[in-house]
């Protein structure tokens, strides 16, 4: 299938500036949560033998401890962190307030929006500082944010999915991650955070399924193996298709849910997703089932990387030469098809392409 320019219903013109201040506010809600979260879960005054101490609970599945026998200091200490809790309450129903009214003018303008379950646990990731850093998104919920970035809605691609891919990053030149950055929770303990049902699946143990059946699994490149000692999932490494997700630059961007709420979500650069996604369309161990939806999800977005994407992300001989052999048949069939010359990408192209770089979050 050849998608045309013509296939593809480009955004309302303001539809910047309302993904921005969705951003904005969503930022402003992050910010407050993750200092909310290095707090204590509570501070509060307990007796033991007739003597009154401080009693510290960092966090709701920890026992109390105490943090010394009343006294001026310990006054001071419960006072100063009861109206900190209290600020940042505040500071986070403020944020809330601002993002539905900000989410609800990104729905008005008919953008693509996340279910509420996938934003639930991407906010969860982001709070936890696992998404960007350790994890990006990959699959079906990931063509939002392309249609975002291409600034145009696409003609298929973006489909409903009962399921959760996310793909490890830590540890390469895709992932966010610095020295300093603070990570107190591996994957699963921020999902069982969301939803204590979730456990991992015994028969596949790089996925963790909750107790309605909603399934999130972990990819990983084989480059990747082994992780984190501490991390429940164990994928699949067999899997060097995960190389061609950490390569290129990825895309980032904050987009509205069905329930006018907000969440971030971190994808990998299109080109090499979609070259991915026609390549899986042909895998003989591939179910056949996914395989038509691959090859249009696979066609699409490389159609929209050359019509929308020239400047950022252009489909020139330099990402040409970059290909793998097994990518680069994929690439060559899908330009003969289009009659396009890699050489010269903007050759055919009847519109100039529009400027992308203000669409860009996330990034380096």
């Amino acid at each position: 299938m050849i998608y045309k320019r013509a296939d593809f219903i480009p955004f309302p013109v303001d539809s910047d500036r309302v993904v921005a201040n969705l951003e904005g506010a969503y930022e402003q809600w992050l910010d407050a949560r993750r200092q909310l979260n290095r707090l204590p879960v509570s501070m509060y005054w307990k007796s033991v033998n007739g003597i009154e101490y401080l009693g510290v609970k960092i966090s709701s599945s920890s026992n109390g401890t105490t943090g010394g026998p009343r006294s001026p200091e310990t006054e001071a200490e419960y006072e100063a962190f009861h109206r900190e809790k209290d600020a940042l309450k505040d500071r986070v129903a403020n944020a809330n307030a601002l993002i539905s009214e900000r989410a609800g003018q990104f729905r008005n303008l008919r953008l693509p929006v996340l279910g509420d379950r996938q934003a639930e646990l991407l906010r969860a990731l982001d709070i936890e500082q696992v998404l960007r850093n350790d994890v990006l998104v990959v699959g079906t919920n990931a063509f939002c944010a392309y249609e975002l970035l291409c600034g145009a809605k696409f003609p298929t691609g973006n489909e409903e999915t009962e399921d959760f891919d996310l793909a490890w990053c830590r540890g390469t030149k895709v992932s966010l991650a610095t020295p300093e950055t603070e990570q107190r929770s591996t994957l699963l303990q921020v999902l069982q955070g969301v939803d204590s049902s979730y456990r991992i699946n015994p028969k596949k143990k790089y996925q963790a399924v909750n107790a309605d059946g909603y399934e999130v699994e972990l990819l990983a490149a084989p480059s990747l193996a082994p992780l984190p000692i501490e991390e429940a999932f164990e994928p699949m490494y067999s899997l060097t298709e995960q190389e061609w997700l950490l390569k290129g630059r990825p895309a980032g961007f904050v987009v509205a849910t069905v329930r006018r709420r907000a969440c971030p979500i971190y994808v990998p650069d299109p080109r090499w997703m979609a070259v991915h996604k026609l390549w899986l369309s042909q895998k003989p161990e591939r179910r056949d089932s996914k395989k038509p939806k691959d090859r249009r999800q696979g066609n699409v977005l490389l159609d929209a990387c050359r019509y929308f994407l020239g400047d950022a992300y252009p489909l020139d001989i330099d990402f040409v030469l970059d290909l793998p052999s097994e990518l680069r048949d994929v690439f060559d069939a899908w330009a003969t098809e289009r009659g396009f010359d890699p050489t010269n990408p903007n050759s055919g192209l009847a519109e100039s392409t529009p400027p992308v770089q203000s669409r860009r979050r996330f990034t380096r």
